[in-house]
């Protein structure tokens, strides 16, 4: 069974015939080719908080420091210009984007030629993915390689990181990992004394402390209201606009942006705001998955705008811009539901049947006193009958 939804058919990306596996350490090392591109094939939101491009920073800082001499060794053993693999993101607000992403003539430009190597949080995306890019563009590359186990592999491999910067998002209680931190960051803020200390101060948008400018390069991702360093997903802040997870300091948490009238666009994922998407995810009709059919340029869109323009030709400023918004290519949908169905469920089990002893529906939603195991206190636990 399929754990991720792709939206591709098993006889155009056979899950066996996916790309070459490589372990932690046959993974760095090819990180190092400058004939390489490292596709991250997770969701843009788990990206911006940790990737691999450290290899494009070091290679850069040892190019830096490279004398003449050695400089022009280099050119005469290499003829790469020494950058590492280049570090490529899909802009993925779900994995159902993906075969859109690499069906595009600049994706496949970028690619042509190059060592391709792919990776995810444990490997599992990886195996369908792979395989597709193969099937598809496998004779334009020079090859397809991913790395075994996931970013969790290599982290447990190098204890200092590697070529791995920022933090690794996980689906648990954990969720992200990081150098250091392998417990994850368990879904609680911890703040240190310093970190106390500064919030009693008026905070500033633009911070220039010392601290700050200390963990600029190890905090990955920014706050979506303020913009300051943050990478942490607490408080299940969605994007107003795709429904994906969004970074929120706990400053601008408490300020609840994200249910004052007006300040709803400003809780918007990084991919909303360069693509100015406007409108709400609960206005985008869901369909395959959650993937829309049809763009925010469709014709039944235009023909909308022109029944709007037909009906009423004085169309109040927020008319016009309400028929200039611009929908998400894709939203996501959170749980489907269970959630609220449970918590009726459990609503249920309080009340009392009103056929009492006489229903005879062993699944009966209702409370039943008489027989075993029901507590209708809701609390738990088991009741004996009587």
């Amino acid at each position: 069974k399929e754990l991720v939804y792709y939206g591709i058919k098993e006889k155009d990306a056979p899950l066996g015939e996916g790309g070459v596996h490589l372990d932690p350490v046959e993974y760095h090392e090819m990180l190092g080719r400058d004939d390489a591109v490292v596709i991250d094939v997770r969701n843009h939101y788990e990206a911006d908080i940790g990737r691999f491009d450290g290899q494009m920073k070091k290679k850069c800082k040892e190019k830096a420091t490279v004398t003449d001499d050695d400089a022009k060794k280099e050119k005469k053993n290499s003829p790469s210009d020494g950058s590492g693999a280049e570090y490529v993101d899909p802009l993925m607000r779900k994995s159902t984007d993906f075969p859109e992403w690499l069906s595009k003539p600049s994706t496949q430009a970028k690619l042509k030629d190059k060592t391709v190597l792919m990776y995810c949080t444990g490997g599992v995306r990886c195996e369908r993915a792979s395989a597709y890019l193969k099937s598809q563009i496998g004779n334009e590359v020079k090859g397809v390689y991913q790395l075994k186990g996931g970013i969790e592999k290599y982290l447990q491999t190098f204890k200092d990181g590697g070529y791995w910067t920022g933090k690794n998002f996980v689906f648990d209680k954990r969720e992200a990992i990081g150098v250091g931190n392998v417990q994850g960051d368990g879904g609680v803020i911890r703040k240190t004394p310093a970190q106390q200390q500064q919030k009693k101060k008026k905070k500033k948008k633009q911070d220039t402390s010392e601290e700050s400018e200390a963990n600029g390069d190890q905090i990955q991702g920014k706050c979506c209201i303020c913009k300051v360093p943050w990478d942490r997903y607490v408080g299940k802040k969605k994007c107003y606009t795709c429904g994906v997870p969004v970074l929120m300091c706990d400053s601008c948490m408490s300020k609840k942006p994200d249910k004052t009238p007006g300040m709803e666009l400003s809780v918007r994922c990084p991919l909303c705001v360069k693509e100015n998407i406007t409108v709400p995810a609960n206005e985008v009709e869901f369909t395959a998955n959650g993937v829309r059919n049809k763009d925010s340029n469709s014709s039944e869109i235009k023909e909308t705008n022109k029944k709007y323009d037909d009906e009423d030709a004085k169309r109040t400023k927020q008319q016009q811009e309400q028929k200039e918004r611009k929908a998400a290519a894709s939203v996501l949908k959170w749980g489907g539901g269970h959630a609220a169905k449970k918590k009726e469920l459990r609503k249920m089990k309080r009340k009392l049947c009103q056929f009492g002893a006489s229903c005879t529906r062993e699944d009966c939603f209702f409370a039943h006193p008489d027989r075993i195991g029901i507590d209708v206190s809701g609390k738990g636990g088991r009741k004996e009958k009587a």
